[in-house]
């Protein structure tokens, strides 16, 4: 049985679509427990409702559209990104656009992640479900990975620096996903060892990231998220989705992460068959449902 966290959630929807905002708060409503929706209807009155709030327990994540009027959700998102009493509120960008450019400015000033507007009921189950695990810390609500999904070419790094803790993942991974690519590093060194050789030969970078918070201290995982973002930046690639994983769901913890430009935080269940399966999960959702910008 799939343990549900109780912490209540607070999301901003923020489109100028009524019947979007409409569909998109019904799937999550029938997703997410314990959740309370904010509708927006552009970014100048998301900014003038930010001013207003207590940001230490509100909101715990802003869904926005991109093309809006008086304020687009571009130009929301770079004032809110650039506070820095505000960086710590993932923002999920929801559009129609497929305009490449548009959505790498999105990432470079600062969303956790981009998805395209559904077109279904189904979809819109999809992108609310995405949401729950990998934005609001939630466990999955239901063991319903399509059996068509293919991960056989996802690379995944996990930087861990507990070897007992590496070994249990990995075993279990394999097991559940064996043509999956795993890899592990241990530290700050040893992680920017791993991206130089792979940069340097001209070989696949991994496709996420999944970083132990503690290692061992909190201070230690955000600096190597630190490193790892100012690799990327140096050498000019695209950045890989970092997702920071950590037993605690200490609040301070989940936003420090968001603060440092993590893309998502999950909490590890301690029950062995509900982390691996919200590992699948979250892998098969930044696989399918989550836009990152193409390389050009």
């Amino acid at each position: 049985m799939i343990t549900k966290m109780t912490n209540a959630k607070t999301i901003y929807l923020v489109d100028d679509d009524d019947d979007d905002r409409m569909l998109i708060r019904e799937a999550i409503e029938g997703i997410v427990k314990n959740v309370t929706i904010v509708e927006i209807t552009d970014g100048q009155e998301l900014l003038e409702l930010i001013e207003k709030v207590n940001l230490e327990t509100d909101p715990s994540l802003i869904l926005m559209d991109m093309n809006m009027p008086r304020m687009s959700g571009i130009e929301s998102l770079s004032i809110l990104k650039s506070n820095p009493s505000l960086r710590h509120i993932p923002i999920v960008m929801i559009s129609t656009t497929s305009n490449n450019e548009l959505i790498r400015q999105a990432y470079d000033q600062g969303i956790n992640a981009y998805i395209t507007k559904p077109v279904s009921i189904q979809e819109y189950n999809h992108l609310a479900e995405a949401i729950n695990v990998c934005f609001l810390s939630n466990y999955p609500t239901l063991k319903s990975i399509p059996a068509s999904i293919n991960l056989t070419t996802q690379q995944i790094l996990i930087i861990e620096d507990n070897h007992d803790h590496w070994e249990l993942m990995k075993l279990t991974l394999n097991t559940s996903m064996p043509n999956i690519k795993l890899t592990r590093t241990e530290d700050r060194e040893s992680t920017l060892l791993f991206l130089t050789d792979r940069l340097k030969n001209a070989q696949p970078l991994p496709e996420l990231i999944l970083l132990d918070l503690y290692m061992p201290n909190r201070s230690d995982g955000l600096q190597i998220l630190a490193a790892i973002r100012n690799f990327f930046t140096m050498h000019r690639l695209m950045m890989i989705p970092i997702i920071v994983i950590s037993s605690s769901d200490h609040i301070d913890d989940i936003k420090e992460s968001y603060r440092n430009s993590a893309n998502g935080y999950m909490v590890k269940s301690p029950d062995l068959e509900d982390s691996l399966f919200y590992f699948q999960e979250l892998a098969h959702f930044w696989k399918s449902a989550i836009t990152l910008p193409k390389k050009v």
